[in-house]
């Protein structure tokens, strides 16, 4: 607990000396604050999987909310990039940006953890089966990639967001019938609105933001935390764990989406929570932070040196895999 509780006065810290010095130029949902909320969701998921590693209970819901913020952002990315570029150069930037990294980092962290073999290794970048307990969010993002192009082929634009949430209505209940987990058998279903919510933002950016006043950011951000509380109070329920998994996961969705839209809403109209250049450095590394933390996270057992080196190894390979992967794009290019 104490090794946790230095980790997360670290994390405060270092957050705090983001401060010093802002972003250059920043507004709601524009580049730099969408990396800042990818910096903030990262730090979560990776804390709160710290936290369980450390033996810390009912923390894991947090993760969940900094995966829905992440798909959030994807959705509303990929989104303003369809209305600028359309679909010009979309799975190119795919392959460079996603696939690569994690072809990388699954190659060497599987060879030094001593894992590696070449079913596994291929399994695992063809998206079939994750080599890591974490790796289930890449074939969950390349299947929203898949969504979000067919869909944008192959409709209108003015119905492309209702084809592409009955798409994923039906993913959500092929996932819940088919091929839900029994440990967790929500993990991926409880994020199925997630990444439309981000293309819905997009779509309804400047409406949106003419009714975001204070008072509404505060009752969102409120409303929401209390959503997620309750929802995941009652998916702990006994006779909801023993509902079939349609129906249990039903009640799942709101779990973590209402936080993460009341996050998004808060920073409107407060937005000195993200105005921040340690949430920025570290949003532009979050993906592969994401990447390395499901490997070096094995060296913490608990002992405070493990969780600093777990901090230094994780941030030093997470930054040469971006810079290195961000060399090998240019060349490519």
């Amino acid at each position: 607990m104490k090794s946790f509780a230095a980790f997360t006065v670290a994390i405060i810290f270092f957050y705090l000396i983001g401060f010093v010095k802002r972003p250059e130029k920043f507004q709601w949902m524009d580049k730099n604050y969408t990396t800042a909320i990818k910096g903030f969701s990262i730090l979560t998921v990776v804390w709160a999987h710290t936290g369980s590693k450390l033996g810390v209970g009912g923390i894991q819901f947090i993760a969940g909310i900094g995966v829905s913020l992440f798909l959030i952002c994807s959705g509303y990315g990929l989104e303003i990039s369809y209305q600028k570029n359309g679909l010009q150069g979309f799975w190119k930037r795919r392959v460079l940006g996603v696939c690569l990294p994690f072809w990388v980092v699954e190659l060497i962290g599987l060879f030094i953890t001593g894992d590696f073999s070449v079913k596994k290794y291929f399994l695992d970048v063809v998206f079939i089966q994750p080599a890591t307990s974490y790796g289930w969010f890449m074939s969950y993002i390349v299947i929203c990639y898949l969504i979000f192009y067919g869909v944008k082929v192959f409709t209108h634009q003015e119905r492309s967001l209702l084809v592409l949430v009955g798409v994923f209505a039906l993913w959500f209940v092929l996932d819940s019938v088919f091929f839900a987990k029994t440990n967790m058998p929500a993990l991926r279903a409880r994020q199925m609105l997630s990444f439309p919510a981000g293309i819905l933002l997009a779509m309804k950016k400047e409406e949106i933001e003419r009714h975001l006043t204070q008072t509404k950011s505060m009752q969102i951000l409120m409303g929401g935390g209390t959503a997620c509380l309750l929802f995941m109070a009652i998916t702990q329920l006994h006779i909801v764990k023993a509902l079939p998994y349609l129906a249990s996961n039903v009640l799942s969705l709101p779990t973590c989406l209402p936080m993460a839209i009341g996050i998004i809403a808060f920073g409107k109209n407060f937005n000195r929570i993200f105005e921040n250049k340690a949430l920025h450095i570290i949003g532009l590394m979050s993906y592969e932070i994401y990447l390395v933390h499901a490997f070096t996270l094995h060296i913490i057992n608990g002992a405070g040196l493990n969780v600093i080196e777990f901090i230094i190894l994780t941030s030093l390979c997470a930054f040469v895999l971006y810079i290195g992967t961000n060399k090998l794009r240019q060349c490519i290019k």
